[in-house]
């Protein structure tokens, strides 16, 4: 395992500096440092569970260290931060195979004077019984420690939805996320979709809701799938599939998905759609949009037209839609299992989102025929960018209405946060 371990701090050394999105950092370098499944899955496990239990960790090293963190290597911190992982969280590995192999490492990674104090860290810690130091604060600083989860963000949950609801969201933010597939249903149903990724080795459930969701068993080489390729389905959240079921478009109409990048709520709207009418897939940026049209190509899907724009200046040459789809950028953290590294986020980084969230909604609106469906959503859990924003919106435009709203905070199926509001246009 020597080689999965280097490649799993270097991995957590390249995400910390580039900021990049964690699983194409670990994937790369597996690949690159050319890691068999073995290895490259015990990799995976680690970086994962280094990145989502950063807080934690840094609070029991803050007990061991005589060093503050800041003041230590990236390469020394992101070891000894690999370390304590497997001390606590990894069953299967030895507690000496995880001291020793950490002094190793820190060794090959140019930093042998400090063996000795990454030694003495762990053994440390390992003789006082992998203890967690006790948490000063209250509420919201102990489950930040417990669940890894910053102190403002646990806050916020807690004053807006209550704290059952604030401990499912803490519970389900670590750990392996689920995997879902929407059938692609102009090729076929999601009954036979099911029996072929069978017969490709692939288990799989299909989903009561919504209609064509596949839930499947383990990690899978999805891109290795003849069924994949053939375009039989496309990757898809349960909430990204309840987000396109809640547009509900139509055969025959005109839609427009506002922010459609990488494209997995176009592809399934066009499907509900029977390919019939015409669907317009924006994305500020030209090559995200290009993956939009790769995506429909792959799945035969003829009635998506995708270009680049931005979706808070109002572009008259589009014309009207029937429905609108606003999946505004939002901080994301609804999906922090799926990308740890998100909730990390300070609350200066995204504070200014709802503004531009408005601004897209605001223009979108803009859009819509009379009698018409407006849908916005955000795959995070703040009320500021959810439910203060459409409330604002609605507050201004008066001509339109709140049809439904929903939050999942996890309660119903397990699936990612998300927010969802339909809006009808009198």
């Amino acid at each position: 395992m020597k080689n999965a371990r280097e490649t799993a701090v270097q991995a957590l050394l390249r995400q910390s500096t580039e900021n990049a999105y964690s699983n194409l950092v670990i994937d790369a370098l597996a690949t690159k440092n050319r890691l068999d499944a073995r290895d490259a899955a015990f990799a995976a496990a680690l970086f994962y569970g280094t990145l989502e239990r950063r807080l934690t960790i840094d609070h029991i090293l803050k007990q061991y260290s005589a060093r503050p963190l800041t003041a230590l290597s990236p390469q020394v911190r992101e070891t000894l931060r690999a370390g304590v992982c497997q001390l606590v969280w990894m069953d299967g590995v030895d507690d000496y195979a995880a001291v020793n192999e950490s002094v190793n490492l820190v060794k090959a990674l140019g930093q042998a004077k400090a063996s000795s104090f990454v030694n003495g860290v762990l053994r440390s810690f390992l003789r006082d019984g992998k203890r967690i130091p006790p948490v000063d604060g209250g509420r919201a600083e102990q489950l930040a420690v417990e669940y890894s989860c910053p102190a403002w963000l646990v806050g916020r949950w807690l004053e807006a939805y209550g704290e059952p609801a604030c401990l499912r969201l803490l519970s389900q933010s670590i750990g392996r996320p689920p995997l879902y597939l929407r059938a692609n249903t102009l090729m076929v149903s999601p009954e036979r979709l099911a029996e072929i990724l069978t017969g490709e080795g692939v288990p799989c459930t299909v989903e009561t809701e919504p209609d064509g969701c596949i839930a499947v068993e383990g990690r899978v080489p999805i891109e290795r799938l003849e069924s994949f390729r053939s375009g039989l389905f496309h990757v898809q959240d349960r909430a990204s599939q309840l987000c396109a079921a809640a547009l509900d478009p139509q055969p025959g109409e005109r839609v427009l998905d506002a922010c459609a990048a990488p494209g997995g709520k176009s592809f399934t709207a066009a499907e509900r759609m029977r390919d019939e009418g015409e669907l317009v897939a924006r994305d500020l940026h030209p090559k995200r949009a290009a993956l939009v049209r790769q995506g429909a190509q792959r799945l035969g899907i003829e009635c998506i037209r995708a270009s680049a724009g931005d979706a808070g200046i109002y572009d008259p040459a589009l014309g009207s839609f029937d429905r609108v789809l606003c999946d505004v950028p939002c901080s994301g953290f609804g999906v922090i299992r799926r990308r740890p590294e998100i909730k990390y986020k300070s609350w200066e980084s995204v504070r200014n989102l709802p503004e531009i969230q408005y601004k897209i909604l605001q223009t979108s609106s803009h859009y819509l025929k009379t009698g018409g469906s407006l849908v916005y959503s955000t795959c995070t859990l703040l009320p500021e960018e959810n439910e203060q924003t459409v409330a604002r919106f609605l507050e201004g435009n008066p001509e339109f209405t709140l049809e439904s709203q929903r939050t999942c905070t996890g309660e119903a199926a397990d699936t990612d946060g998300f927010f969802i509001s339909v809006l009808k246009k009198r």
